[in-house]
């Protein structure tokens, strides 16, 4: 928001207009115009049950929402809503809001609940300049909670009434902050977490915890809702992947591959991307996370395209990798159906019972093995100069979803190998940049995985002959 302009809005209302500047008597928009397929409110209450259920007897939970980021002077990033508020009760698009739950029921105007969501009061000019707030009234209509009021009220409700009155019930605290960066920051959303957590720990006869691992327990299996909603995700990214790799040829910049996935990702709805777009020619496809992509992609050269998009909270995470002028050139080739050959692997590893390391450590065995046939090592154990990293990871509403220890039904992972060989490697000239990841996304099912990725090409024939063809980003812009 531009808060300079709306400081001299401000400045120019009479006391008499603001007074005039009540609420529409209107109804709230209906999801149905916007996004009708976001998870119902029963999704966000059962979750709630079940982190009640998990909550040891005498305790409460605080939720805190993000608050919104400055860019820079006046322009604030694309807000987007911290994962237990998405998950707990699908508030997707308000900054300053937080829910209390408790695991006994919490006095609340005339009756008793152990729920409550704080959230922004409506305002007609800050609605005018920023778009329509739900308010506590849309908030337990449209989203399904028991009780709702201003975040104002969060600090006097708890430690006045709350934590007051009921002060022999409650033992625990269990925290979930803000994104990480709010201790940071100056605003009067960020005092107010603040100050909650530092009066909190005050008290020396109050445990205080932090939420993020009993979340991270049921985040770990994905309801068929979120299922869904990521292969929403992954379906985009396919079509994103899909223009971005016949779009690709020499003397491009690696940015113009970026923007045409992108682009792809808000046409097919996805809201923002999961992580900065990595696209990297030549010698940036041997850094694993590079995403500054302003380098001219040359003749010869392999491209990195790790892109993914997020819709409705829920992210995906694809890798390929394609010669810039749609062939490989026989060192690129061996190279790829290596990694091809690993991920084929690991992917066989991908089935419930089997440790989550399995799929990393079959990868590596054949990673490491055809290293040595190739000569780039001469003992195994030297296959991390090239393979420096894991070759899998959760994904749900992080790109980098809470961990497990055992593959179970309805976790979703990545199986993502990769050799990098960067310049100056301890091997023959003709092997430098080459970097080579390929990464899909994989559903563990009950009787093994499916790849929910599998529309888009792996095998090195069928990227050559994919590129063949003309994409969006061929299309001249005056």
């Amino acid at each position: 928001m531009k808060f300079a302009c709306l400081f001299l809005a401000l400045m120019s209302l009479s006391v008499g207009a603001f007074a005039q500047r009540v609420m529409p008597n209107i109804d709230l928009p209906p999801e149905s115009a916007y996004d009708p397929d976001r998870p119902p409110p029963s999704f966000h209450k059962q979750n709630r049950e079940r982190f009640l259920s998990m909550l040891p007897d005498s305790s409460i939970a605080i939720f805190f929402a993000n608050d919104l980021k400055t860019r820079n002077n006046d322009v604030e990033y694309l807000f987007r809503q911290s994962n237990s508020i998405l998950y707990l009760t699908g508030l997707y698009d308000e900054p300053n809001a937080a829910l209390l739950l408790s695991k006994f029921p919490m006095p609340f105007q005339n009756f008793a609940t152990t729920e409550i969501l704080f959230v922004q009061p409506r305002n007609a000019l800050m609605e005018t300049w920023t778009g329509r707030r739900l308010g506590p009234e849309g908030a337990t209509q449209k989203l399904g909670v028991a009780a709702a009021t201003i975040i104002d009220s969060l600090q006097p409700y708890l430690f006045n009434e709350l934590l007051k009155t009921y002060r022999a019930l409650v033992k625990r605290v269990f925290i979930s902050y803000p994104a990480k960066d709010y201790a940071d920051s100056d605003g009067d959303y960020a005092k107010l977490v603040k100050t909650i957590d530092a009066r909190l720990r005050e008290d020396k006869t109050l445990v205080v915890q932090n939420a993020s691992p009993l979340l991270g327990q049921m985040r770990q299996i994905k309801h068929p809702i979120e299922i869904d909603l990521i292969q929403k995700a992954t379906d985009a990214t396919i079509a994103a992947h899909l223009e971005a790799i016949k779009s690709c040829e020499p003397n491009m910049r690696e940015y113009e591959l970026a923007a045409v996935a992108e682009y792809v990702f808000k046409k097919k709805g996805c809201e923002y991307v999961a992580y900065p777009s990595i696209v990297g020619a030549g010698e940036n496809s041997v850094i694993l996370h590079y995403n500054s992509t302003r380098k001219k992609i040359l003749d010869g050269e392999l491209v990195l395209m790790d892109m993914g998009g997020e819709y409705h909270g829920y992210a995906t995470d694809i890798t390929r990798t394609i010669p810039a002028n749609g062939k490989f050139t026989p060192e690129q080739r061996a190279i790829y159906d290596l990694v091809l050959a690993a991920q084929d692997s690991a992917i066989a590893q991908c089935k419930p019972g089997n440790s989550f390391r399995a799929p990393h450590q079959k990868a590596v065995e054949v990673i490491a093995e055809g290293l040595l046939k190739l000569g780039l090592i001469q003992d195994k154990a030297d296959y991390r100069r090239y393979f420096m990293h894991g070759t899998s990871h959760s994904v749900g509403l992080d790109v980098h979803d809470p961990g497990m220890a055992v593959l179970q039904a309805g976790q979703v992972l990545t199986v993502e190998p990769g050799i990098y060989i960067a310049e100056g490697s301890p091997c023959e000239r003709k092997w430098w940049n080459i970097g080579v990841r390929i990464e899909d996304m994989i559903l563990i099912t009950e009787t093994g995985a499916r790849v929910m990725s599998a529309a888009l090409p792996r095998k090195a024939e069928d990227i050559e002959t994919l590129m063949k063809e003309k994409g969006i980003g061929n299309l001249a812009i005056k």
